[in-house]
């Protein structure tokens, strides 16, 4: 079984950040069975499918790093960009 056949067999893996089993498929290599890019939109992850199992596996994740999905919610949101002010001077 080729590289591509073997990703299409596991074709949501679990999120190697939060354990989310609802991965996206990103993008596949223009060479057939070289590598394909899954996203996790709940662990903020995305990820090659021939990197090292440290970041394709979630049992080799480093638990420091994980993610709990129920946590989400509850995380600090980054402050909005404030809108730029245009003096009316500077576009005379």
């Amino acid at each position: 079984m080729d590289a591509m056949n073997n990703h299409a067999a596991e074709s949501h893996p679990s999120c190697p950040r939060c354990d989310s089993h609802q991965t996206h498929l990103v993008s596949e290599s223009p060479v057939a069975g070289a590598w394909v890019i899954y996203n996790s939109p709940f662990g903020f992850y995305s990820w090659r499918s021939t990197e090292p199992d440290y970041a394709t596996k979630a049992e080799h994740d480093n638990p420091h790093f994980k993610i709990r999905v129920e946590d989400i919610p509850t995380f600090a949101q980054i402050p909005a960009i404030p809108l730029r002010t245009v003096l009316s001077q500077a576009c005379d």
